[in-house]
């Protein structure tokens, strides 16, 4: 079977063995193995969950899975069978070729949306975006220069606006006012929430992202998103909402964030905003220089004041682990804790003893950005820094950021379903 043999191909590729591929796909090792072998038939709907596990094209595993149906009909005629694998890839080809998606981007940051479109290869455009801090606007401008800053969403006039399709924005969470005789209605007017209901009443973008910290949807912020949905479907939004963590999409951070979609009209009833999760094959090391700078690494005498602060006997593991300075504990599963602004100051990183010293650091930038999806490699930089911004700055623009690798892959789910 031709999609067997690519699955094949493409698991030795990887080095992976077939037990976390069978768990991915909710099946026994036996069932998957004989798969590959092509004795037995692959389901469609695990085809797109086989081109997360080994990040390969979806189109393809697809093409490959028609071509084996008209294989079983066609039999020895393969002449007509790669005339019709042809025409069958041609036409997918075509179906994939979605009307250029126009894109505002509210409270934009480094450009989390627009990142996160460009990584997931959605045909898309940037109209315009707002954001007032003046570190997040340069590095913003120098990615994605030319494109035009509405500024305060505060004073941003929605009828002046150009026409978008899709509206993002991570929004700082504000308390909302109570109003009516018995102050029990929340009311969204003057806050940043509001504006945004403002210009998506106006301009009727058929899509809408937000993303917010998890806090919002439990205990005392409940309240507060609820009327946030509320507030969405009174303007017209079909509106679905997850928690999403980044740990379960590629990348080895603990990073639990709150995703809103709204669809202005009516969802299909097999619409699910959860993607399906992909097996962590990379950790915490695969993710940190080969050669940190040495004036990341704090001194013996900082060391010893943290072992005496946290009663720790000493720094000793075995590959480099993630000591959480908030919750005092080493995190033993390769996994980093949630990547924070430099000034909250929690991530240290510990390395194996070397010459007898124990080793304590702080993340580098490009480490914050890799845990923050960016590929980040010698001959590649997915973000650039602007020579004016320090480890501050930009360790302030990775913790308040969007995980790119997560937005694409949520991008990428949702606009295959619609």
């Amino acid at each position: 079977m031709l999609l067997g043999e690519k699955l094949y191909i493409l698991r030795n590729k990887a080095r992976m063995p077939q037990r976390l591929i069978a768990e991915a796909l909710s099946i026994d090792i036996p069932m998957y193995s004989r798969m590959e072998r092509g004795e037995r038939p692959i389901r469609k709907d695990h085809i797109k969950i086989l081109a997360n596990i080994f990040k390969t094209d979806e189109t393809e595993l697809l093409t490959l899975w028609l071509a084996d149906q008209v294989k079983d009909v066609l039999k020895d005629n393969n002449e007509l069978v790669r005339n019709v694998l042809n025409i069958a890839k041609n036409d997918i080809g075509e179906m994939g070729k979605k009307k250029k998606i126009k894109v505002f981007e509210a409270f934009a940051g480094y450009g989390g949306a627009s990142f996160g479109l460009k990584k997931a290869g959605i045909n898309h455009s940037i109209v315009g975006y707002s954001e007032v801090d003046n570190d997040a606007i340069e590095l913003y401008e120098y990615n994605f220069p030319g494109i035009k800053n509405y500024g305060d969403i505060t004073k941003i006039k929605e009828k002046r606006l150009p026409k978008f399709d899709l509206f993002t924005g991570g929004f700082p969470c504000q308390p909302f006012s109570t109003v009516g005789k018995r102050q029990g209605e929340l009311d969204t007017r003057g806050t940043l929430f509001g504006d945004i209901i403002r210009i998506c009443e106006c301009k009727q973008p058929k899509y809408i992202l937000l993303e917010n910290v998890k806090g919002l949807s439990v205990g005392k912020q409940k309240p507060t998103f609820e009327k946030i949905l509320s507030e969405l479907k009174r303007i017209g939004y079909d509106v679905r909402y997850a928690i999403l963590n980044s740990k379960n999409y590629g990348i080895p951070q603990n990073r639990e964030r709150l995703w809103i979609f709204g669809y202005l009209g009516e969802l299909p009833d097999s619409f699910e905003l959860v993607p399906p999760q992909i097996v962590l094959q990379y950790h915490l090391k695969d993710f940190l220089d080969k050669n940190p700078n040495e004036d990341l690494y704090r001194t013996q005498k900082q060391i010893d004041r943290i072992k005496e602060l946290h009663h720790i006997e000493k720094f000793d593991v075995q590959e480099p682990l993630c000591y959480d300075y908030y919750n005092r504990k080493l995190r033993t599963d390769a996994i980093c804790m949630t990547v924070t602004p430099p000034e909250h100051n929690v991530i240290r990183i510990v390395e194996p003893i070397k010459n007898g010293e124990e080793r304590v650091r702080k993340l580098s930038l490009e480490e914050h950005f890799r845990l923050m999806g960016f590929t980040m490699t010698d001959d590649y930089k997915e973000i650039k820094f602007p020579q004016t911004q320090d480890y501050t700055k930009l360790g302030r623009r990775a913790g308040n950021g969007w995980d790119v690798n997560l937005v694409s892959i949520l991008m990428k789910h949702i606009f295959s379903q619609i």
